[in-house]
């Protein structure tokens, strides 16, 4: 009985732990059309700087989505940390009332959570 609650405070202790020192992020909204074929760059431009400026300072790829593509498309960042690789997606999908905006991630060193709703935030200005 003693070893059991051992094991359980061992294993709550490791998980807040762990849950301390990752940051998980999710935001969605939905563009228009003609606003996210109208302002495509701009919508880069400020997932750009929003991702560097909590710690994702690197654009890896980039899926450009188009009326071609059903606006399907993808913005990723990725930095190599000492534990492990922290990842931020901004994906774009079609949605009923027009594309979807998904920026999710998580990070040890970059602040995915913090990234996810600076990015969210000023789309939603446009």
């Amino acid at each position: 009985m003693l070893v059991s609650r051992f094991k359980k405070i061992i294993l709550i202790s490791l998980l807040t732990i762990v849950a301390g020192c990752v940051s998980v992020g999710w935001e969605q909204l939905t563009l228009s059309k003609s606003t996210f074929e109208n302002q495509y760059p701009q919508i880069k431009k400020i997932a750009t700087e929003e991702a560097a400026n909590y710690g994702f300072s690197d654009l890896t790829s980039e899926v450009k989505p188009s009326q071609f593509n059903d606006y399907k498309g993808r913005l990723f960042f990725q930095l190599e940390t000492t534990n492990g690789t922290d990842q931020l997606f901004v994906d774009f999908s079609p949605d009923p009332q027009g594309v979807a905006v998904k920026v999710h991630g998580a990070g040890t060193r970059g602040d995915a959570d913090a990234a996810a709703q600076a990015i969210s935030a000023r789309l939603k200005k446009l």
